[in-house]
């Protein structure tokens, strides 16, 4: 094979291998933001500054200004919300800056009494969905449990794998973030004061929430 064949089938092959190991990279380096940041700020207390302000609109200066986050990691926490539909963008006049809020309007109490556990426990899961008519948002599981967002996601994978809840997607008007919605499955819809008391289940998700917390 010629030489200058075989130069663009290794750039050919080498791009896209570069390409991933970048994306991995960056991956990797915002899921640690999201970790480390937490002490400066979490999630929960997050949600509570944006609800917080006279509209409900911040921006990463804010962020960057009250809580001595960088840009970089004042972008990553409000990305990590709109990507999975907690909060929505808003553009400028001239569509060069982007302001975030609330996808949903925080208008009930969280304060609940939940277990004493560090992680969500399946009664924590069932006393939420009744104290919010059984429709929840990631929204409110964060502010009622207090946990990260990036926990919450994970437990509740094993909530929709175990047949416990149905996730619904509702698509923002920007066409490109949704909110998660959950609603319980049957028969735990039904009757969900019946299962409460699941030790087994709360075995693995304590498990889950160590391994996040330790990554």
């Amino acid at each position: 094979m010629p030489t200058h064949k075989i130069i663009i089938l290794g750039v050919a092959i080498l791009v896209p291998i570069l390409a991933v190991f970048f994306v991995l990279m960056y991956i990797r380096k915002s899921n640690r933001t999201l970790t480390d940041t937490q002490e400066d700020i979490s999630d929960k207390e997050l949600l509570e500054y944006i609800n917080s302000q006279p509209d409900k609109i911040v921006d990463t200066k804010m962020l960057m200004r009250d809580f001595d986050l960088s840009k970089y990691e004042s972008t990553i926490r409000l990305r990590h919300f709109y990507t999975n539909g907690i909060l929505t963008i808003l553009r400028s006049g001239s569509g060069l800056k982007s302001y975030y809020t609330l996808s949903r309007p925080i208008d009930k109490s969280y304060d609940l009494n939940l277990t004493d556990d560090p992680f969500m426990t399946k009664e924590d899961l069932l006393m939420i969905f009744k104290h919010y008519d059984y429709q929840v948002s990631m929204q409110e599981i964060c502010l009622c449990t207090g946990l990260p967002l990036k926990i919450i996601l994970e437990e509740m994978k094993y909530f929709e794998k175990e047949g416990v809840v149905n996730r619904l997607l509702k698509s923002n008007k920007d066409g490109f973030s949704h909110q998660r919605l959950f609603t319980l499955c049957e028969p735990y819809r039904s009757n969900p004061d019946a299962y409460m008391d699941l030790r087994d289940a709360n075995i693995e998700l304590k498990e889950i929430y160590r391994n996040l917390r330790n990554a």
